[in-house]
């Protein structure tokens, strides 16, 4: 009896773990049941974009059970899809919602409008960041500060303030947090919380700081 009891338990550990590493694919549609094409989608978590191609199909790897899935269906919308087990799903993007299909069921995850960029400031105050829905340092610079620009760049996240004046191979702002020094926004993901973030300042204008400002400076205060 105890062994079969452990075999049962092996045969569940071995299905929740390869779940764990499956991939999801999918295709997304638009209101009239063609195939969206160009959608975006981020894993919270995450700091890939994923897009549905032409064919309006996509792939996510590495998803777990419970994670939340991001879907932008335009530049001013997004909505949050949780991840309920099931390797394929079908979107339906509707005009304020979509339907999120999978096996036998569907349930609807209502639009919101996406946060506008602080265009007049270079500042994010901690009043904003309370409001933003932001999973690390990266969600949260993404289309906050005006010239502040991240993109993904031989496998790695990098930002680039336009304006930077800097001679070196190093195109990437220095980042200051809480006094530290970093030089990539990949060591500055990594060094700090959102949670524990008081204020990002970015200066283009990184003079005061020598040579290694020259990219411009991204301050990041913490509490």
């Amino acid at each position: 009896m105890k062994h079969r009891i452990f075999i049962v338990f092996i045969v569940l550990f071995t299905a929740l773990t390869s779940w764990a590493q499956e991939s999801v694919t999918g295709v997304i549609l638009d209101s009239k049941g063609k195939p969206a094409k160009r959608i975006k989608m981020l894993l919270k978590g995450r700091m890939k974009m994923t897009t549905s191609s032409s064919k309006g199909t996509f792939e996510l790897k590495n998803v777990k059970e419970g994670d939340t899935l991001y879907v932008y269906p335009n530049r001013k919308l997004m909505t949050a899809v949780p991840m309920l087990g099931s390797p394929t799903c079908t979107i339906h993007l509707g005009e304020n919602s979509l339907r999120y299909a999978y096996e036998s069921k569907t349930i609807i995850c209502m639009y919101k409008v996406i946060p506008k960029p602080t265009y007049n400031s270079n500042i994010i105050t901690y009043e904003q960041i309370q409001q933003l829905d932001a999973n690390n340092l990266v969600d949260l610079l993404r289309g906050r500060i005006s010239g502040l620009q991240i993109d993904y760049s031989d496998g790695k996240m990098k930002a680039t303030i336009r304006g930077g004046s800097s001679f070196s191979l190093n195109t990437e702002p220095l980042f200051i947090i809480s006094g530290a020094e970093y030089n990539s926004l990949e060591e500055a993901n990594n060094s700090v919380a959102v949670k524990d973030i008081r204020e990002v300042e970015v200066k283009k204008d990184g003079s005061e700081y020598g040579m290694k400002g020259a990219n411009g400076v991204i301050i990041i205060r913490t509490k």
